[in-house]
This record gives structure tokens, sequence and C-alpha cells, in this order.
């Protein structure tokens, strides 16, 4: 499967859509814990 039949998500599963989905999820909690666990790098740096 293709990056572009991917982004179609018309041969998708439920599973591998619910993959997609939750492994975004995952890694915009991580960003969002990051941000604020490094803030006060971030503060300091402007």
């Amino acid at each position: 499967m293709g990056l572009n039949e991917l982004l179609e998500g018309e041969s998708l599963t439920g599973r591998q859509a619910a993959i997609i989905f939750f492994t975004f999820l995952v890694l915009v909690i991580v960003a969002g814990i990051l941000l604020v666990a490094l803030r006060d790098v971030f503060w300091l740096a402007v």
C-alpha cells in the first residue's frame, strides 16, 4: 500500500484507521508533555 493510497483512506480497514488515529494522538500528547516539561528552557531562550 503506497502513501497516496493510505492518505486517501479508501482501502483502510477500521483497525488500520484506529492505529493511525491513536498513533497521531499519542504523538500530540507526547509533544504536549515535552512542551510543558521544557517550557522553562524555551522561556529562557526567548
